[in-house]
């Protein structure tokens, strides 16, 4: 039997009595609750006890009753089950009852591994290779090349030439490659050895039809090499394909083959990372861009500008073939991309350019949300250049233009600036307008972290209208709710499946309603005393459902968003150091999201991110020989110590200790000179450590990571002492802020 299912049986008899109590339906047990998809639970039950009898026999019961998706997870867990013939039959079943992308992922991995090729490609006869998913596409290409389909070539150009390459091509093509080359090998040997004798021997080995239609071999060779040309650049080979982009190019033009428009894509990925001599590729593809039209016609337009741009001195061609491809696009994605690029460009070379083209071309955009980092970027440019008067500019230009997230870092900002004196209003009274803005972010989409700065400047007390901006809801597109789904997280819970609730909720997150959601982060957190995965899903589950919600946020998802895990250690590590714990906490969930094990690709560790240079030299200081650096005591203590030093190596500030926590202490050191420097030209009162104040100091960051983190500990710490500290967030920030 294979073994799907483990550790349920650990913590079903722990968990299942608070499950109950919190999931159950006006104090109804669990069997009464779900009893008409209790077999699918106590199938898995079975299975997790490696009763295969009784697992089968759950099952097929669980086929019988329930709801469907409940039916449809016993006929999927039966395709795993018993001898070759059953396991077929469950996967005909399967297909026979909920024939979609899902049904024929599993159904067809099952058939692969038992070489039933043939129902493989029954199955998938209908699906669409340029839609389907890359695996489900893989599946049936495969099963074709097994079976010697005189369709297979023509279906795997289509998909190899038509869609973004990803490990599923690259797995088909070197088996499809590597079959070719092994029949090549032995009819060439078959016939060696039939010379050497004086006949004609047939090859023992049936070849791989390459009969596509009548299709002659010089064209069949063609798309070979262009099929192996996508594979190069996926692999990053870009020095060799940049070699061939003239070769394939002329080629195709001979035959009077367009060529394809992701061929010309990677054709200009291979310019910008096969070659240093950026203007001579340019050149390459504006004449390219002269001779293509249509989809290909973008491409060509798209990379000459980024190879005008990247070869330097040549913004104005950039910007024209931008502009091209922006006329070109076939999608609104592939507009905004141009776009993009375009107001990039110009953002490098000239802000005033920038902003002409911001004001001509914000109507026209598609997703506004693709530009928030344009906006970001943006954003530090005016403000480290002190040209705020554009900034606020901006801030009127793209109201119900930029998404809301933008918007109201704008609108925050903008009110800063009027507060401070460093712009000129439209007209009126500069703090009204300011109010008027902060009050903005306060009723939008903004960033929670711009909406705890604006409570702080609107200087709000009262406890009922804090609630109310922190629980408010974010978005005004109420998810189409699937109850199936939300009753089998239920169903999980209550019968003791923790391990298979994460998993069936990002399946299903799209289409579960906030109490759904709320439930099943509420039952992870309680499993988390006994598995500490279980926390870390909890706080995701839950602070994803905050950031779709589209109703009133309870109080209590705030809590789950913004837990108190291992309190017994940072409570300890706190009162060692003469830390505030909202301020440990925040950095840790802002750090690792409390997960203890997790290891940055830079090598930092645990909780609070150490690197083992700097725990090396914590344990010296603290005279500890011996410690496990992912332990959370040792973690959270020798984190916690290493805040401390940096704020008072930041003379007590501790913002400027949490940005050197995140970029180190000799660049933040640095940004503080140049931002004094740079206030003291305004002529204006100073602020005590940057000039500048320390939110609009943080604006400036050159380093877009270290900008994220301050806002997200600032953001973390406001709500961790509103929730259990009775502080009010506006003094956490001013705290912070000082």
């Amino acid at each position: 039997m294979k073994q799907f299912y483990r550790n349920g049986h650990r913590l079903a008899l722990t968990v299942v009595f608070a499950a109950q109590l919190l999931l159950s339906c006006n104090g109804t047990s669990s069997q009464r609750q779900f009893k008409n998809q209790s077999a699918y639970y106590m199938a898995l039950h079975a299975a997790d006890q490696n009763d295969e009898k009784n697992a089968v026999r759950l099952f097929n019961e669980g086929l019988k009753k329930g709801t469907d998706l409940t039916k449809r997870r016993c006929a999927e867990a039966l395709t795993q089950f018993g001898n070759v013939r059953e396991r077929v039959e469950s996967c005909k079943y399967l297909v026979a009852n909920w024939n979609d992308d899902a049904a024929l992922l599993v159904a067809c991995a099952e058939l692969e591994r038992d070489n039933e090729f043939s129902l493989i490609n029954l199955y998938t006869e209908h699906i669409d290779l340029l839609t389907a998913p890359n695996e489900l596409v893989r599946l049936r290409l495969n099963a074709m090349l097994q079976k010697n389909d005189s369709r297979f070539e023509d279906s795997l150009r289509t998909w190899m030439l038509y869609r973004p390459l990803s490990n599923e091509h690259l797995e088909l093509y070197e088996k499809y490659s590597n079959a070719v080359a092994e029949t090549t090998d032995e009819k060439t040997s078959a016939a060696a050895t039939a010379n050497a004798i004086g006949f004609v021997a047939e090859s023992p080995v049936k070849p791989i039809r390459l009969d596509d239609g009548g299709q002659s071999e010089p064209e069949r060779t063609i798309w070979q090499l262009l099929m192996d040309y996508r594979t190069s650049v996926y692999r990053r080979r870009y020095y060799g394909a940049y070699g061939k982009v003239g070769e394939i190019f002329a080629v195709c033009k001979d035959a009077g083959i367009t060529v394809p428009p992701l061929i010309v894509s990677d054709m200009g990925k291979a310019g910008l990372y096969g070659t240093t001599d950026y203007y001579a590729a340019a050149v390459m593809f504006d004449r390219f861009a002269r001779q293509l039209d249509g989809e290909p016609g973008f491409y060509a337009h798209f990379y000459a500008g980024r190879l005008y741009d990247k070869a330097g001195r040549y913004a104005g061609q950039a910007v024209s073939h931008f502009k091209s491809a922006m006329d070109a696009a076939a999608t609104g994605a592939q507009y905004d991309n141009a776009l993009w690029y375009l107001l990039n460009v110009q953002l490098r070379t000239s802000a005033a350019d920038t902003i002409v083209s911001l004001k001509r071309y914000c109507d026209t955009w598609h997703d506004s949300a693709y530009f928030d980092d344009f906006f970001e970027s943006l954003s530090v440019l005016l403000l480290s250049h002190q040209q705020w008067q554009d900034f606020y500019d901006i801030w009127h230009v793209i109201e119900h233009k930029a998404s809301e997230e933008t918007f109201g870092r704008y609108a925050y900002i903008a009110g800063r600036l009027l507060e401070d004196g460093l712009v000129n209003n439209t007209g009126g009274v500069q703090t009204r307008e300011a109010m008027a803005a902060f009050t903005r972010v306060l009723s939008g989409g903004a960033d929670l972290y711009y909406k705890v700065l604006a409570l702080e400047r609107l200087n709000v007390s009262d406890d009922e209208f804090i609630e109310n901006t922190f629980c408010a809801p974010v978005t005004n597109t109420p998810p189409v709710i699937d109850r199936d789904a939300e009753q089998l997280l239920a169903g999980y819970a209550a019968f003791g499946f923790p391990q298979k609730i994460y998993g069936e909720w990002q399946v299903h997150r799209a289409h579960i309603g906030m109490e759904s959601a709320i439930q099943a982060s509420q039952f992870l957190n309680g499993c988390g005393l006994y598995n500490k995965n279980f926390s870390v899903q909890s706080l995701r589950i839950a602070s994803r459902t905050r950031y779709s919600a589209a109703e009133k946020i309870p109080h209590h998802l705030l809590e789950l968003m913004f837990p108190r895990f291992y309190a017994k250690e940072i409570t300890a590590a706190c009162a060692e150091n003469d830390l505030d714990e909202w301020l440990l906490y925040a950095l840790v969930r802002s750090e690792s999201f409390f997960d203890a094990k997790i290891a940055s690709n830079a090598g930092a560790k645990g909780l609070t991110q150490l690197m083992d240079s700097t725990a090396a030299d914590i344990a010296r200081k603290l005279k500890v020989t011996d410690y496990d650096i992912l332990s959370p005591a040792t973690n959270t203590r020798f984190g916690a110590y290493y805040l401390k030093e940096l704020i008072g190596r930041t003379d007590d500030a501790p913002l400027l200790a949490v940005f050197a926590y995140n970029a180190g202490l000799s660049n933040v050191r640095e940004w503080v000179r140049i931002a004094r420097r740079d206030w003291y030209t305004t002529g204006k009162s100073a602020h005590r450590s940057t000039g500048i104040s320390m939110d609009l100091f943080l604006e400036t960051l050159p380093y877009a990571e270290t900008r994220e983190y301050g806002r997200k500990v600032i953001a973390a710490a406001a709500l961790y002492g509103w929730l259990y500290y009775k502080t009010n967030p506006a003094d956490i920030v001013r705290a912070l802020l000082e």
